[in-house]
Protein backbone atom coordinates (compact mmCIF):
# COMPACT_ATOMS: atom_id res chain seq x y z
CA UNK A 1 0.00 0.00 0.00
CA UNK A 2 1.06 3.73 -1.15
CA UNK A 3 0.97 5.16 2.66
CA UNK A 4 1.02 8.88 1.63
CA UNK A 5 -2.56 7.73 -0.61
CA UNK A 6 -3.74 5.82 2.06
CA UNK A 7 -3.86 8.18 5.06
CA UNK A 8 -6.72 10.30 6.37
CA UNK A 9 -7.95 11.77 9.60
CA UNK A 10 -11.41 12.88 10.40
CA UNK A 11 -12.59 15.18 13.47
CA UNK A 12 -15.93 15.35 15.08
CA UNK A 13 -17.05 17.26 17.81
CA UNK A 14 -20.57 16.08 19.50
CA UNK A 15 -23.23 18.34 19.29
CA UNK A 16 -24.20 19.89 22.41
CA UNK A 17 -26.95 18.16 24.19
CA UNK A 18 -28.62 18.55 27.64
CA UNK A 19 -26.36 16.28 29.00
CA UNK A 20 -23.21 18.44 28.47
CA UNK A 21 -25.06 21.08 29.71
CA UNK A 22 -26.29 19.49 33.12
CA UNK A 23 -22.13 18.86 33.30
CA UNK A 24 -21.23 22.55 33.17
CA UNK A 25 -24.26 23.57 35.31
CA UNK A 26 -22.88 20.98 37.67
CA UNK A 27 -19.02 21.52 37.46
CA UNK A 28 -19.80 25.48 37.92
CA UNK A 29 -22.39 24.65 41.30
CA UNK A 30 -19.26 22.71 42.50
CA UNK A 31 -16.59 25.53 42.12
CA UNK A 32 -18.71 27.80 43.84
CA UNK A 33 -19.37 25.77 46.97
CA UNK A 34 -16.26 24.44 47.09
CA UNK A 35 -14.92 27.90 46.99
CA UNK A 36 -17.61 28.97 49.52
CA UNK A 37 -16.84 26.48 51.98
CA UNK A 38 -12.94 27.53 51.33
CA UNK A 39 -13.89 30.81 52.38
CA UNK A 40 -16.09 29.84 55.35
CA UNK A 41 -13.79 27.65 56.90
CA UNK A 42 -10.35 29.93 56.91
CA UNK A 43 -11.85 33.24 57.09
CA UNK A 44 -15.21 33.18 59.03
CA UNK A 45 -13.41 30.46 61.72
CA UNK A 46 -10.04 31.05 61.67
CA UNK A 47 -9.44 34.24 60.40
CA UNK A 48 -6.09 32.40 58.06
CA UNK A 49 -5.54 35.19 55.75
CA UNK A 50 -2.29 33.14 54.24
CA UNK A 51 -4.94 30.40 53.63
CA UNK A 52 -6.97 32.32 51.34
CA UNK A 53 -3.96 33.22 49.11
CA UNK A 54 -4.09 29.61 47.88
CA UNK A 55 -7.84 29.79 47.11
CA UNK A 56 -7.08 31.47 43.23
CA UNK A 57 -4.69 28.75 42.67
CA UNK A 58 -6.62 25.49 44.12
CA UNK A 59 -9.80 26.76 41.74
CA UNK A 60 -7.71 27.37 38.64
CA UNK A 61 -6.11 23.68 39.25
CA UNK A 62 -9.45 22.10 39.86
CA UNK A 63 -11.06 24.31 37.03
CA UNK A 64 -8.21 22.92 34.67
CA UNK A 65 -8.09 19.54 35.65
CA UNK A 66 -12.23 19.12 35.77
CA UNK A 67 -13.96 21.73 33.19
CA UNK A 68 -11.51 19.77 29.76
CA UNK A 69 -14.28 16.97 30.14
CA UNK A 70 -17.16 19.65 28.63
CA UNK A 71 -16.15 19.91 25.54
CA UNK A 72 -14.57 16.47 23.83
CA UNK A 73 -13.75 15.92 20.14
CA UNK A 74 -13.36 12.68 18.59
CA UNK A 75 -10.37 11.73 15.91
CA UNK A 76 -10.30 8.88 13.58
CA UNK A 77 -7.43 8.32 12.01
CA UNK A 78 -6.35 5.34 9.11
CA UNK A 79 -2.77 5.24 8.60
CA UNK A 80 -0.97 2.15 7.05
CA UNK A 81 -4.01 -0.20 7.33
CA UNK A 82 -4.65 0.86 11.35
CA UNK A 83 -7.62 2.51 12.74
CA UNK A 84 -6.91 4.56 15.38
CA UNK A 85 -9.56 6.31 17.73
CA UNK A 86 -8.55 9.30 19.97
CA UNK A 87 -10.57 11.39 22.20
CA UNK A 88 -9.72 15.35 22.49
CA UNK A 89 -10.29 16.89 25.53
CA UNK A 90 -10.78 20.55 24.99
CA UNK A 91 -8.51 20.50 22.38
CA UNK A 92 -5.28 20.44 24.43
CA UNK A 93 -4.86 16.58 25.57
CA UNK A 94 -5.63 13.36 23.59
CA UNK A 95 -6.38 9.84 24.79
CA UNK A 96 -5.60 6.87 21.88
CA UNK A 97 -8.68 4.64 23.20
CA UNK A 98 -8.45 1.69 21.04
CA UNK A 99 -6.33 0.55 17.80
CA UNK A 100 -7.78 -1.94 14.63
CA UNK A 101 -6.06 -3.38 12.06
CA UNK A 102 -8.20 -3.14 9.32
CA UNK A 103 -6.63 -5.74 6.67
CA UNK A 104 -7.81 -8.60 9.46
CA UNK A 105 -11.42 -6.83 10.40
CA UNK A 106 -13.63 -9.74 9.39
CA UNK A 107 -16.84 -7.03 9.13
CA UNK A 108 -16.39 -3.19 8.33
CA UNK A 109 -20.32 -1.97 7.62
CA UNK A 110 -22.18 0.97 8.32
CA UNK A 111 -24.15 0.84 11.71
CA UNK A 112 -27.93 0.37 11.43
CA UNK A 113 -30.60 -1.49 12.68
CA UNK A 114 -28.84 -4.77 10.45
CA UNK A 115 -25.58 -4.01 11.88
CA UNK A 116 -26.62 -3.72 15.58
CA UNK A 117 -28.58 -7.27 14.78
CA UNK A 118 -25.32 -8.90 13.40
CA UNK A 119 -23.35 -7.57 16.26
CA UNK A 120 -25.95 -10.11 18.89
CA UNK A 121 -25.67 -12.73 16.98
CA UNK A 122 -21.46 -12.73 16.75
CA UNK A 123 -19.34 -13.84 19.54
CA UNK A 124 -18.14 -10.23 20.84
CA UNK A 125 -16.02 -9.87 24.03
CA UNK A 126 -16.20 -5.70 23.74
CA UNK A 127 -17.90 -3.41 21.94
CA UNK A 128 -16.48 0.48 22.11
CA UNK A 129 -18.69 3.16 20.65
CA UNK A 130 -17.09 6.29 19.61
CA UNK A 131 -19.92 8.48 17.88
CA UNK A 132 -20.64 12.19 18.23
CA UNK A 133 -24.35 11.05 17.80
CA UNK A 134 -26.29 8.12 18.42
CA UNK A 135 -28.32 8.73 15.33
CA UNK A 136 -25.52 9.29 12.77
CA UNK A 137 -25.79 8.45 9.48
CA UNK A 138 -22.04 8.43 8.94
CA UNK A 139 -21.84 5.78 11.68
CA UNK A 140 -19.85 2.30 10.92
CA UNK A 141 -18.76 -0.89 12.81
CA UNK A 142 -15.64 -2.77 12.47
CA UNK A 143 -15.57 -6.35 14.16
CA UNK A 144 -11.82 -7.27 14.63
CA UNK A 145 -10.07 -10.31 16.58
CA UNK A 146 -9.19 -10.01 19.82
CA UNK A 147 -6.11 -11.62 20.09
CA UNK A 148 -5.82 -11.78 23.62
CA UNK A 149 -9.57 -13.05 24.68
CA UNK A 150 -9.63 -15.38 21.16
CA UNK A 151 -12.88 -13.41 20.67
CA UNK A 152 -14.20 -10.28 18.47
CA UNK A 153 -14.26 -6.71 19.61
CA UNK A 154 -16.78 -4.18 17.61
CA UNK A 155 -15.30 -0.69 17.35
CA UNK A 156 -18.11 2.04 16.05
CA UNK A 157 -17.03 5.16 14.84
CA UNK A 158 -17.99 8.00 12.54
CA UNK A 159 -17.04 8.19 8.84
CA UNK A 160 -16.63 10.64 5.62
CA UNK A 161 -16.31 9.20 2.00
CA UNK A 162 -12.51 9.42 1.67
CA UNK A 163 -12.62 7.29 5.36
CA UNK A 164 -14.84 4.62 2.95
CA UNK A 165 -12.49 4.60 0.47
CA UNK A 166 -9.13 3.63 2.75
CA UNK A 167 -11.17 1.15 4.65
CA UNK A 168 -12.72 -0.68 0.86
CA UNK A 169 -8.87 -0.65 -0.05
CA UNK A 170 -8.00 -1.98 3.17
CA UNK A 171 -10.35 -4.83 3.78
CA UNK A 172 -12.23 -5.46 0.63
CA UNK A 173 -13.82 -8.40 1.68
CA UNK A 174 -14.94 -7.40 4.56
CA UNK A 175 -15.99 -3.87 3.60
CA UNK A 176 -19.81 -3.31 2.84
CA UNK A 177 -21.03 -0.02 1.83
CA UNK A 178 -24.49 1.79 2.25
CA UNK A 179 -27.14 1.07 -0.62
Amino acid sequence: MNEYRNFTEYVVRPETTSSSRLLKIILICAYTIFAAVYLWIFWLNFRALALLIMLPFLMYAIVKVTWRFTSVEYEYAIEAGELTVSVIYSGTSRRVKCRAYLPEATLIAPYDRDSKLMLEKRDISDVKCYIAAEDSDSAYVCVCPDKKRGRNCAVIFETNTEMQRIMRICNPTAFTSRH
